[in-house]
């Protein structure tokens, strides 16, 4: 799932290529992505001139989630902080 991040500037090339219609609007100046509608075809990475759309895998929000990428949140013992490294 693309994401947007604080870099857009709203021009709507992102909406103008986007196949899906619905599937990226503009609100206050900023593209939104409705990931229901998305078909994850890529088009408005390249669409952007300032690189503001983003693969899922860079959104620091999901970061550590347990969705194949970061730490996750898991029940295993791992080395957090406090535990004793043997």
């Amino acid at each position: 799932m693309p994401w947007v991040n604080s870099k857009c500037v709203g021009c709507g090339n992102c909406v103008k290529v986007c196949p899906v219609e619905g599937a990226i609007r503009i609100e206050n100046g900023k593209a939104v992505i409705d990931n229901y509608k998305c078909i994850r075809c890529g088009k408005c990475f390249d669409a952007c001139p300032v690189g503001a759309i983003r693969p899922n895998y860079e959104n620091p929000a999901l970061r550590g989630m347990g969705r194949g990428f970061g730490r996750g949140l898991g029940r295993g013992f791992g080395r957090g902080s406090g535990k004793r490294i043997r």
